[in-house]
């Protein structure tokens, strides 16, 4: 077993078979880090000039994954470290844990984070949406209880999530292939009677103002959706880029990725398209793509002339029930960042994920994560204003340096 730096640019066929495997056997699912999604944006340029991959093999086989970037842990501060918030990874992926061979968990996981040393990276590394619980969390615990490796919790948050025993789908009566379900059920039994009746009236005014009943469309299998989908999301305020927009209409090299990305889940039988109209008229869309047992949230649009009536709100509910009754999968990842509240609200379920700062070897690295919580205790202007430097002057320990700057 031994740890190998990868460029994505230079992943070959044989690397993307075994990458896939490892995806496939996860113990934590991760689509993000599926190769289906990844080796696509190997054409994105700046966005992934300096992301690779950290992987761990035996053989023919990896044992665990984790898509990394080195960056400076603060500006003008000599001090660098390994993070999987890297621009890509910051801008399209809502998960960076890694992937780990279930079964292997805990020889793995430590195989990849004492690799840093083995491929000349630093020893710290910032380990950013890790799960809090389930079976990666248990490995990283007894891999740090090893010791010889220090961690520090930055932040913890709370997203939507949806295990399949969350969501009676076992009672959705489901449609025949390529019939559309007509007022398509909406898992909504975790929801107080307020909601609910507030959803209703959502439905109905959705109806109404569009000129007939709900309609769910399953699309998955149609090409020409994908660029139906790019036009959709464009006609909103994501089209406009003076308001902050990036639609996938306006950036050419972001639509051939997407369209690279849906073509190989599509192909795989692991994508859900979905189309949701009244009256002839398309209210929302959305793509779910399946890695591992678990299917992702990956894009979704609606139609803003009908947002007094939340057609995105009645569209996600619509995914995530027909999602988890036509599928097999054990969990439905709308993969929201936690400060969309009111989209969190829809799902039944939260999972926590926490921001992590490891030491995996080296004084400075320790050094830095004794340091963190001090850090964010005083804060980088409380720091400034108690006059500690931005790089050491000489009087100060290198612990108060850190404690800045970590």
């Amino acid at each position: 077993m031994h740890a190998r730096l990868v460029p994505l640019p230079r992943v070959t066929a044989a690397d993307a078979r075994a990458w896939r495997r490892l995806a496939d056997a996860a113990v934590e699912p991760n689509l993000y880090l599926d190769p289906r999604f990844l080796v696509p944006a190997r054409h994105r340029g700046t966005d992934v000039h300096d992301l690779r991959l950290l992987v761990v093999e035996e053989g023919t086989e990896w044992l665990a994954l984790l898509a990394v970037t080195t960056t400076t842990v603060a500006p003008g501060v000599p001090l660098r470290a390994v993070t999987t918030g890297g621009t890509f990874m910051t801008t399209h992926s809502d998960r960076h844990h890694p992937l780990v061979r279930a079964g292997r968990e805990v020889e793995a996981l430590g195989a990849l984070l004492r690799g840093l040393r083995e491929v000349g990276l630093p020893g710290l590394v910032q380990l950013q949406h890790f799960p809090a619980d389930g079976p990666l969390a248990d490995a990283l615990a007894r891999v740090l209880g090893r010791g010889g490796m220090l961690v520090h919790e930055r932040r913890r948050t709370a997203s939507a999530f949806a295990r399949r025993a969350a969501v009676p789908v076992d009672r959705i009566a489901r449609a025949a292939p390529g019939t559309p379900l007509v007022d398509p059920p909406l898992a909504v039994e975790h929801m107080g009677t307020g909601r609910r009746k507030d959803l209703r009236r959502r439905v109905r005014g959705l109806a109404r103002d569009a000129g007939g009943p709900l309609e769910l469309h399953d699309v998955s299998d149609d090409c020409g959706v994908d660029e139906e989908f790019a036009a959709f999301q464009a006609a909103g305020w994501k089209g406009d880029a003076e308001r902050g927009g990036a639609a996938l209409a306006l950036d050419r090299v972001a639509y051939q990725w997407f369209r690279d990305v849906a073509a190989g889940f599509r192909r795989d039988g692991d994508a859900v398209v979905l189309r949701l109209t009244a009256g002839g008229e398309t209210l929302f869309m959305s793509y779910a793509l399946r890695s591992g047992g678990a299917y992702f949230g990956f894009l979704d649009a609606y139609g803003e002339q009908h947002g007094k009536f939340s057609p995105g709100a009645v569209g996600r509910l619509a995914e995530l029930t027909y999602v988890l009754a036509a599928t097999d999968a054990t969990a439905f990842d709308p993969a929201f960042d936690a400060r969309y509240a009111t989209g969190t609200q829809l799902y039944p379920e939260r999972r926590e994920y926490v921001d992590l700062l490891v030491s995996t070897r080296g004084l400075v690295a320790r050094t830095a994560v004794r340091a963190a919580p001090v850090a964010e205790r005083l804060g980088l202007g409380a720091a400034r204003a108690v006059g500690v430097p931005l790089v050491p002057a000489g009087g100060e320990s290198l612990a108060e340096w850190l404690a800045l700057v970590a």
